[in-house]
């Protein structure tokens, strides 16, 4: 695993070509991004006189504002991408003076303006800082260059600012300040690399798509130019799968770390504005979650790994989950959220029916700017319908089927990814394809939409199903975690041992066999993807191997992947073990071990009665 990319490249752009698509999607957040900075200086300035009590601050707000406001004019006088007079390099080199002049102000913030013995100043400065930084990763996530000139302007002056403060706190802070820049360092690196095989695959296709305009002018030479054609789509297709797969896998490692540091955290006594800072990031982090999650949605119904367990279930309940669930976020933009009550009972998976429904309601709720969203049922003959109404941009007659394709988003020509990535609809039909139901939709543009879900009715009467979180504690469990990722090990190291777990962690397979000397576990909780080619499957059966050669009884085992590939989950899912997929919340990763526990300890039960 390469932990350091190379210097070399912060210093150089890429070549013209990928350079000018680059600085296009880096151009679009420019103005945003100066306004930003001048309106968090304009907060700063303001907060700091307030707790610290110091008007210089005015004058570093002043300096700040008038250099965004000297960057927004530069800004304006460069010609834009795509218009005649564009020179990207010319453009990266201007950008990237003024991104690094900006960042220098709060670099200065930083070494002024923190104060021994002022608390209040080092939690004002840290904070704004490390927020204008992570809001980086997605202004220069297109040019590593670009981003590295900011971030080390912006950062290395607080940390020396932190590091010549006294105390032990602010000492800390500066060493963990490090470890921030060097994270940011790799992980910018990465999203730089991803966003540029991104543009270059564009490139791919769009060479593709006008050389094969070009010969299909010629009648025999066209039968063959199109055979070949189909044959690289395929290979397109394979490679953006693969390109989604790896993507989706490495940005799970870190987002899987960063929630268990925060399940951690949370029992960590802090303060009330810590908590707060905490509930932020959670937000952020549960907001990254989503996109991914809907990525391994979508993944697992191109794998064919969903498996419909249809049984009869009410629907009211999972009305009230989903209304419980998605009314604030409704409420949040100003929508009225409307639930008719049912008795009806259908019969069908209710797993994959309500995760059919929550991506119609989430869709309702995001291209709705005014009006409701309604969740109904109706009974239809021998089948009950569920109807998801919303008032909002409506869908064009000749789109109603194009906008169940993957990707394919209306009203969003700008990529917004609030918007999400155009899969929920692509999930929406796969899952009802798997449990062999139809979605349906009427629309009428500018006026609403409704997608109905038509599911085959029960008579059967069902209780309620009340939905309980397990309760218990993991007081003796001994778990052996093999990650080879040393972040997310550490991580899961720490949440276990703060759970009462007793734990081992290894890198490798061979040093998990190596723990097994000194250490007898009753649970296994091992990546699917490890080094030297080898899978968790692999490692827990070797694990189980060694362990019942020296006579004792099988362990316990759980696969944890951040894999979406299909054939990667076709596989982990044949293995029989139970799957988590990262990231992995806490409070999930929690039920598990407790389910797995509880198992365990069943099991201890019966062999002593056995034995007696």
């Amino acid at each position: 695993m390469r932990w350091w990319p190379p210097l070399s490249r912060a210093f150089r752009f890429d070549p013209p070509r990928l350079l000018a698509a680059q600085m296009e999607l880096l151009d679009r957040g420019m103005s945003t991004a100066f306004v930003a900075s001048m309106m968090v200086s304009l907060l700063t300035a303001a907060t700091y006189q307030l707790t610290v009590g110091d008007a210089r601050i005015w004058a570093w707000c002043l300096a700040t504002v008038g250099l965004c406001l000297a960057g927004m004019a530069v800004h304006r006088t460069l010609p834009r991408p795509g218009a005649p007079g564009f020179a990207p390099l010319r453009y990266a080199h201007v950008i990237r003076g003024v991104c690094a002049l900006n960042g220098g102000a709060w670099g200065v913030l930083g070494l002024c303006f923190i104060r021994s013995g002022v608390p209040d100043s080092t939690n004002l400065v840290v904070g704004m800082v490390a927020g204008l930084g992570s809001a980086g990763l997605a202004l220069f996530g297109p040019s590593w260059p670009i981003g590295m000139s900011y971030w080390l302007t912006c950062l290395v002056p607080v940390l020396i600012g932190l590091w010549r403060a006294d105390g032990l706190v602010n000492t800390a802070l500066a060493l963990g300040g490090a470890a921030y820049l060097w994270a940011m360092t790799v992980y910018s690196f990465h999203a730089s690399r991803i966003a540029a095989r991104s543009i270059e695959l564009r490139f791919e296709n769009e060479d593709l798509v006008l050389r094969l305009r070009d010969q299909t002018l010629r009648a025999q030479e066209a039968r063959q130019l199109v055979e070949q054609a189909l044959v690289e789509a395929e290979d397109a297709n394979r490679a953006k799968t693969v390109f989604l797969a790896s993507a989706s896998h490495d940005l799970r490692q870190p987002l899987h770390a960063a929630g268990l540091y925060l399940g951690a955290l949370s029992r960590a006594g802090l303060n009330e504005r810590q908590l707060h800072l905490m509930r932020q990031v959670q937000v952020s982090n549960e907001a990254a979650n989503e996109m991914l999650n809907t990525l391994l949605d979508f993944s697992k119904v191109d794998a064919g790994v969903v498996k419909p367990q249809p049984r009869s279930f009410a629907l009211q309940s999972m009305c009230h989950q989903l209304e419980r669930e998605l009314a604030p976020l409704a409420e949040a933009k100003g929508l009225a959220f409307r639930l008719r009550d049912t008795r009806l009972v259908a019969h069908a998976d209710p797993a994959l029916v309500e995760m059919v429904v929550r991506n119609l309601l989430v869709n309702a709720v995001r291209y709705t700017e005014r009006g409701a969203v309604l969740l109904g049922c109706r009974r239809r003959g021998d089948r009950v319908v569920v109807e998801v109404w919303d008032t909002g941009i409506g869908i064009p007659p000749d789109q109603h089927r194009e906008i169940f394709r993957e990707f394919h988003q209306l009203g969003n020509s700008e990529r917004d990814r609030r918007k999400g990535l155009g899969l929920g609809l692509a999930v929406v039909e796969g899952l009802a394809r798997s449990m062999g139901v139809s979605v349906s939709l009427a629309s009428r543009p500018g006026r609403g939409s409704v997608f109905r879900l038509s599911l085959p009715l029960s008579q059967q009467t069902v209780m309620d199903e009340v939905r309980v979180v397990p309760q218990g504690d993991l007081k003796g469990l001994r778990v052996l975690l093999i990650e080879d990722d040393e972040v997310v090990l550490a991580a899961m190291l720490d949440l276990l041992v703060a759970w009462g777990c007793r734990c081992e962690g290894a890198g490798t397979l061979d040093e998990a066999l190596g723990r097994l000397d000194v250490f007898t576990p009753h649970l296994v909780v091992a990546d699917y993807r490890l080094r030297e080619h080898r899978t968790g499957v692999q490692a827990i059966a070797a694990v189980r191997e060694a362990l019942r050669l020296d006579g004792g009884a099988e362990i316990g085992a759980l696969i944890v992947t951040g894999d979406t590939a299909p054939e990667r989950l076709r596989e982990a899912h044949a293995s029989g073990l139970q799957l988590l997929h990262k990231p992995v919340p806490a409070e999930q990763l929690r039920a598990a071990l407790l389910s797995q526990w509880r198992q365990i300890q069943a099991q201890r039960v019966g062999l002593a009665s056995a034995a007696g």
